[in-house]
């Protein structure tokens, strides 16, 4: 994969489906039903081993993956000349050393939190640990997906500020049309492809209460968005999408409420949710953006990241499933987890984003408001066009300058007294 080709969510996804790397998403379907099963046989203690081991071995596997010797090891490269079970085997060799590596950090972890091992008191609560995972990753879903798709909007260039605020009016009409779409598309398509005549009112009115607090409370954060055009305009369509993400995840809490839906159908739709949490995490390792990339989480080694989150939620459902003993009720409380993050992402990250494209825009506006005066400069005067003036004379000041500073003075002149001006008479008087 070139280099230089900015790192786009297309791209990201062309790199955990290549062919190169997908026996290792195989694996972990395989390994992780492997040890699902495992923990429904009451050996959950076992199956955390392996969740973890294998977790740990692909996270090791990640950082590393992206020195070429090692890489070659770990991804398959197609051969035009090799037959169809000579390029099975191929793709076998690349999970010799993430199979080895985990089977061994997995006796490893026996040895440490086993029954004769060091910290075998802390291994007793593994399993309670690892399910705790899921309330992580319940949250974590919500706050990835508000994070790619704030980070997909582009920001106009140019906005124009509002005393009063645009109009809600446009946007609540289109949002709400959107959930209503949605909701009849999920409701109705499902309800026609399982035979169920009967209709129900029951996922409107939970989408649309739902749609109504939110709308409640984001108010605040809305009104301060719809100031200015453009953070109005990112604040419409990061409204539809979350709404949208959150009307989903209502209409699964209640089909995994209703009776009426199989298990099939949660199973799979779980299993999708499972790829859109793993996808999302790593979009959001690897680019803080479209265009941007990290140096540790990279499109070459995303795959693995991947596959190591893929382990740790796996392991964390199956875990909680095996203490709880009910899948439906620990489904619906990550639902609710996921709507409540999203919830609170609504108002957090809208105003964190408002701010900022306003003190942005505000330096903007400084910076092309400031006005920059270069000192003239004057041109070099060649020596020959260099003329010493001339003093001018004035023949009516010449009077008055003949005092001025700097005329002769003779210093031999015996200065004039006082009284040398006056006459004295000659005789004098004296008086008794």
């Amino acid at each position: 994969m070139e280099e230089n080709k900015p790192l786009t969510k297309m791209s990201l996804l062309k790199s955990l489906l290549s062919p190169s790397t997908l026996p290792h998403l195989l694996m972990l379907a395989i390994v992780s039903i492997t040890f699902f099963v495992l923990a429904r046989m009451d050996a959950e203690v076992w199956a955390a081993y392996g969740f973890v081991a294998f977790s740990v071995a692909y996270l090791c596997l990640a950082p590393l993956s992206k020195n070429e010797r090692l890489g070659t090891i770990l991804r398959y490269s197609k051969d035009s000349d090799s037959t169809l079970a000579q390029s099975f085997t191929a793709r076998l060799k690349i999970l010799i050393l993430p199979l080895i590596l985990g089977l061994i950090l997995m006796f490893f972890a026996y040895l440490i939190f086993g029954e004769n091992g060091m910290l075998s008191q802390v291994g007793s609560f593994l399993p309670a640990t690892l399910g705790s995972l899921f309330i992580i990753w319940a949250i974590a879903q919500g706050r990835f997906f508000g994070l790619a798709t704030m980070n997909a909007i582009n920001v106009p260039e140019e906005g124009e500020n509002s005393l009063d605020g645009y109009s809600h009016l446009p946007s609540l009409v289109m949002t709400s049309t959107l959930v209503v779409v949605l909701t009849f598309a999920v409701t109705e398509g499902l309800r026609f492809f399982l035979g169920n005549s009967s209709f129900s009112l029951w996922p409107y009115l939970f989408s649309f209460a739902v749609y109504g607090l939110c709308i409640y409370i984001t108010w605040g954060q809305r009104k301060q968005a719809s100031m200015n055009s453009a953070t109005h305009t990112v604040a419409r369509k990061w409204f539809w999408a979350t709404q949208l993400f959150i009307t989903w995840h209502v209409l699964s809490i209640f089909r995994s409420i209703d009776t009426a839906s199989t298990d099939t159908l949660i199973f799979i739709e779980e299993l999708f949710l499972m790829v859109v949490t793993v996808f999302l995490a790593i979009w959001a390792l690897t680019s803080k953006g479209e265009g941007s990339e990290s140096a540790l989480f990279t499109r070459e080694n995303a795959l693995f990241w991947g596959v190591s989150f893929g382990y740790a939620y796996a392991g964390s459902v199956a875990m909680i499933t095996s203490v709880m003993d009910d899948v439906r009720t620990v489904l619906i409380g990550g639902h609710v987890l996921v709507v409540a993050t999203v919830m609170w992402s609504q108002r957090t990250m809208l105003e964190s984003k408002t701010q900022r494209i306003n003190s942005d825009r505000g330096i903007i506006e400084s910076v092309e408001d400031l006005k920059i005066y270069d000192e003239p400069q004057t041109e070099p005067v060649a020596e020959k066009e260099i003329e010493t003036p001339e003093p001018e004379t004035n023949e009516q000041d010449s009077p008055a300058n003949e005092d001025s500073i700097g005329d002769p003075i003779d210093w031999n002149q015996k200065p004039e007294a006082l009284g040398d001006s006056t006459e004295w008479d000659d005789e004098i008087e004296l008086l008794d």
